[in-house]
C-alpha cells in the first residue's frame, strides 16, 4: 500500500545532504512503513475516515520549505521523510488524522483572508475537540482546551485574535496550507512570509498526483458529516459533547466564498492532455523524462439561466460576470441558455467575444421569460446537442430547484445547480448556493 510511490525531486535538508544514499533511502523506507502502518490503522479502526483516505493523495518529501512533518493545502496530503521517520506511529496516525480532518471541514477554504498562523491553531484546536467527542482523545489531553468548548473554528478564532483567551500550550497540530485563492490575498502579507516557498515546495511534492475533483470532495464531506454524526451518538465521552456538531455544522454552512467554488467546479472539467514542455518531476531523478500535464485551450460550458423570476438581475449580472472572467481564463466557449417553461434564448459567445445580438453581452444581458419553470428542458437540449457532436465541458443551472428534473443525472456531463438562498435542492449534481450578501 505505497502512498508515496517515488522520490521527488525536491532538496534534502541540511542534515540529509550529509547522510549517504544508504541513509537517505533508509530514512525513506522508515517515513513510508510509519504512514502505511498509520495509515493500516486508521482504515481497520476509523471507518468514518477510509473514503476519504483511500482518496486524498499523499506525497513524501525531504524538501526543507516544509517545516511540518504532515501538511496539506485541503485536496492533497504531502509529508516529510525525516520529520515523519523521527515520529512513533501513534503521533503519525494522529496527524494524517488531522490532515484529513482539515480537508473534510474545508478549513484551508473557509480561511478566508485571516491572519493563518491563528486559523491553523483555531482549526487545530477545533479537530482536537472533535476528537475528543470521537473518543479519539482522552479527558486529560484536553483539559487545557475547556475554553473553546462548543465553538467552531471561527468561534475559536475570534477568541484567539481578540486576546479573551490565552493560547493553548499543547495542540495536536500538523501544517496547514491557505486555498490557492486565499493565498493569493496574503501576497505581501508580512506575517504569512516563507508561505510562498512552503506553496512551492508543497506544488513540487505532490506534482504528480491528480487532485480529487470538487465533486468528489463534495461527495466525501457529505458523508464524512453522516458517519461521524452516527459515530458521535455511540463514542461521545461527554467532555466536548456538542463541538464535533458546531465544527462540522459551521463547514456545512457554505461559508466558502462562491466563487472559489464555481472557480473549481470550472476549472476540473476541463481536458488535460500530456506535453514534454512540462516534464514530469516524478521520474527527472532517475534521468527518465516524460510528459507532464498540461491545460488544453477548448471547452464549452452551457450555463442554463431560469428566468421565471427566482433570481435577481443582480444576482445574475454577478455569476455571469464570474463565469465570463473564469472562461476567459480557460480560454473556452460559452452558451447562455434562457428557459422558463420553454427556451426562450440561446446565445454563443467565443473565447474572443461577450457580445450577442439577440441578449447582449455577459456584463449587461437582457432576460426573457419570467413564466413557469420546467427544469428538464436545459437537460434535454444538452442531450440534443451531444447526440449531433458537440461536446459540452459541463452544464451550469442558475435556478431555485422548484420544478420537474430529470429521473436521473446525465451519464458524462458534469451539473452545478447555482441555487438562491429560498430553494428546494436538486438530487444529483453539484450544489451551490449564493448568499443573499452576493448583491452587495
Amino acid at each position: 500500500m505505497r502512498l508515496a510511490e517515488e522520490p521527488t525531486e525536491a532538496p534534502l535538508p541540511a542534515d540529509a545532504r550529509c547522510a549517504s544514499h544508504d541513509e537517505i533511502e533508509e530514512i525513506e523506507e522508515i517515513a513510508r512503513s510509519r504512514v502505511e502502518g498509520a495509515r493500516i490503522d486508521i482504515l481497520l479502526d476509523h471507518p468514518y475516515f477510509a473514503t476519504a483516505l483511500l482518496a486524498i493523495p499523499m506525497r513524501g518529501t525531504f524538501d526543507e520549505a516544509i517545516a511540518h512533518a504532515v501538511l496539506t493545502d485541503g485536496t492533497r496530503i504531502a509529508y516529510r521523510h525525516d520529520l515523519v521517520a523521527a515520529l512513533e506511529r501513534p503521533k503519525v496516525r494522529m496527524l494524517i488524522m488531522h490532515a484529513l480532518t482539515h480537508i473534510l471541514l474545508r478549513h484551508p477554504e473557509r480561511g478566508g483572508s485571516r491572519e493563518w498562523r491563528a486559523w491553523t491553531m483555531a482549526c487545530d484546536i477545533a479537530v482536537d475537540l472533535l476528537f475528543a467527542d470521537l473518543g479519539l482523545l482522552r479527558k486529560h489531553e484536553i483539559e487545557h482546551l475547556c475554553a473553546f468548548k462548543d465553538l467552531s473554528a471561527e468561534a475559536i478564532y475570534a477568541r484567539l485574535t481578540a486576546n479573551t483567551v490565552s493560547p493553548p500550550p499543547q495542540v495536536h497540530a500538523d501544517g496547514m496550507q491557505p486555498a490557492p485563492e486565499d493565498d493569493q490575498q496574503r501576497r505581501g502579507d508580512s506575517s504569512c512570509s516563507g508561505q510562498g516557498d512552503a506553496r512551492s515546495a508543497f506544488e513540487r511534492a505532490t506534482d504528480d498526483v491528480e487532485r480529487p475533483t470538487s465533486m468528489q470532495l463534495e461527495s466525501l464531506r457529505r458523508d464524512f458529516a453522516q458517519d461521524v454524526e452516527r459515530e458521535r451518538k455511540v463514542s461521545a465521552v461527554g467532555f466536548a459533547a456538542g463541538n464535533g456538531s458546531s465544527e462540522i455544522d459551521a463547514a456545512n454552512r457554505e461559508q466558502v466564498c462562491w466563487q472559489q467554488v464555481l472557480a473549481r467546479f470550472m476549472r476540473d472539467t476541463i481536458h488535460q492532455d500530456w506535453s514534454f514542455s512540462r516534464p514530469n518531476r516524478k521520474h527527472l531523478w532517475r534521468g527518465i523524462y516524460l510528459p507532464g500535464p498540461m491545460e488544453i485551450a477548448g471547452g464549452r460550458f452551457v450555463i442554463a439561466i431560469d428566468t421565471s423570476g427566482s433570481m435577481s438581475d443582480h444576482d445574475l449580472a454577478l455569476v455571469l460576470g464570474e463565469i465570463d472572467a473564469i472562461r476567459r481564463t480557460c480560454a473556452c466557449e460559452l452558451t447562455v441558455l434562457q428557459f422558463d417553461a420553454t427556451i426562450q434564448k440561446t446565445a454563443e459567445f467565443s473565447r474572443w467575444s461577450d457580445a450577442d445580438v439577440k441578449i447582449g453581452s455577459t456584463k449587461v444581458m437582457r432576460f426573457y421569460g419570467r413564466g413557469g419553470t420546467d427544469l428538464r428542458l436545459p437537460f434535454t437540449w444538452a442531450d440534443e446537442e451531444r447526440r449531433n457532436g458537440r461536446s459540452i465541458s459541463a452544464l451550469i443551472v442558475c435556478t431555485d430547484g422548484f420544478g420537474p428534473l430529470p429521473t436521473d443525472a446525465p451519464v458524462g456531463l458534469p451539473v452545478l445547480f447555482l441555487l438562491t438562498p429560498h430553494h428546494t435542492a436538486p438530487k444529483f449534481g453539484e450544489k451551490l448556493v449564493l448568499k443573499p450578501q452576493s448583491a452587495g
